[in-house]
């Protein structure tokens, strides 16, 4: 690791933009980022409570007298501080060659903050073709985003997810642009029997496939996309089998056998995004099917069992998001963001209230979050307040994952930002 820092630190020695013999070009960029928050409820967040996600439900104590997650809190961090360098490479064939390494220090082990990589990727670009391969931001993520202040930018109502990938891109001109991908799950993955974990892909051995069209003219973008995710929950199941004994009875052993059941979620996406001057608008419709991996509030579970064969059935939880985000200035930026889940559970019930997996909480019926923020931009300097209102509809935790609310939970976050970019 002390390497890699050290080759960063090198290139930042460097002018904007150096060159090397071979024609190669480095041009290094970053920020550090600085955030102060305060919740007024604890709430279930990421990367050291500076990504928001949802208030946590009511947590009564043994008398009834007291809500033990009615716990408000500040925090103050740093470690969003970013490293990049965009590389230039020359010509390969008639393909311009490029490729990206960007970083920050947003990774965590057991007992401190790890430098990570973000991004990774090489690009070959023809006239109207361009190829990606590494790790990038996953196409339900980029095609449209919302912009913030905070470092949660609209999940859980929009998709977050990086994911190593290959990428192909097609001007079909007139503005039109068709996109495919084939992706594998790292370092945002999927939730299952075994938590959250990366190995459901693996099993798998099927890539999540993405494909989608748009069109973008000189104020206006609308596209469409579908996702295709089908990962595998177990490697390894329990059967029964009935074994003869010498003396002819017949006994039922539980025996380990492998697994081959997969769960399959078919996810799309309308998207739009208007620019006019310093106003912009855009906003996105999303159809999820275990869209956990995407960072939303989703999951799938096993609606069936077969004992003789070890073998499960399973049904992915469905949901229905949006979001809108309306933008203006350029010196003083005021931004709104609004966002709406609404849980539809899944097709079929589950064996039990245990044999399902989400990334949130098992009983949330919808939620939605309003938004507003100020910045101030000065040369390389951004200064942002951002007030998040979030509201989460509770109730209990049914059989088939779709839960009927019977109380609102909010959280009040207030959050403080300072950047500089180089």
């Amino acid at each position: 690791m002390r390497y890699f820092i050290a080759t960063l630190c090198a290139l930042f020695s460097l002018n904007c933009m150096a060159q090397s013999g071979a024609g190669v070009k480095f041009k290094p960029y970053g920020f550090i980022r600085n955030y102060i928050s305060y919740d007024s409820r604890q709430s279930m967040n990421l990367m050291g409570e500076t990504f928001t996600f949802m208030p946590l439900d009511v947590l009564m104590n043994e008398d009834g007298t007291e809500d033990l997650n009615a716990v408000d809190e500040l925090s103050f961090v740093a470690f969003t501080t970013r490293f990049g360098v965009d590389i230039n490479g020359p010509l390969i064939g008639k393909a311009q060659s490029s490729a990206k390494i960007e970083a920050d220090f947003c990774g965590y082990g057991s007992n401190n903050t790890l430098f990570r990589i973000r991004q990774a990727y090489v690009r070959m670009q023809w006239e109207r073709i361009s190829l990606t391969c590494g790790q990038t931001w996953h196409p339900m993520t980029i095609q449209v985003m919302p912009s913030t202040t905070g470092f949660s930018p609209g999940s859980p109502f929009s998709p977050f997810n990086r994911s190593p990938q290959l990428n192909l891109s097609v001007d079909m001109g007139g503005g039109w642009n068709l996109t495919a991908a084939a992706l594998y799950q790292f370092p945002n993955v999927s939730v299952g029997p075994e938590g959250a974990s990366y190995d459901y892909s693996r099993w798998s051995k099927i890539p999540e496939f993405y494909a989608s069209v748009k069109h973008g003219g000189e104020h206006f973008t609308l596209g469409a996309g579908v996702d295709i995710l089908s990962i595998m929950p177990r490697k390894s199941s329990i059967a029964e089998r009935e074994v003869v004994g010498t003396d002819g009875e017949v006994t039922t052993q539980q025996v380990s056998v492998r697994a081959n059941d997969r769960v399959t979620g078919v996810s799309s996406e309308i998207f739009a995004d208007y620019k006019s001057g310093k106003f912009n608008l855009k906003g996105k419709f999303v159809y999820g099917e275990n869209t956990s991996h995407l960072t939303m509030i989703s999951g799938y579970g096993a609606t069936d069992y077969d004992p003789t064969t070890g073998s499960y059935t399973y049904a992915p939880i469905r949901s229905l998001s949006s979001w809108f985000n309306a933008s203006y200035g350029k010196r003083y930026v005021g931004s709104l963001l609004v966002g709406y889940t609404k849980g539809l559970g899944a097709k079929e019930d589950f064996i039990s209230t245990d044999d399902f997996w989400v990334r949130g909480a098992k009983n949330v019926d919808y939620l939605y979050r309003v938004s507003p923020s100020v910045s101030y931009v000065a040369n390389n300097l951004t200064i942002g307040l951002e007030v998040d209102y979030t509201v989460v509809g509770y109730g209990d935790v049914a059989i088939n994952g779709r839960t009927n609310a019977l109380r609102a939970v909010d959280n009040l976050r207030v959050c403080t930002m300072v950047k500089y970019a180089f």
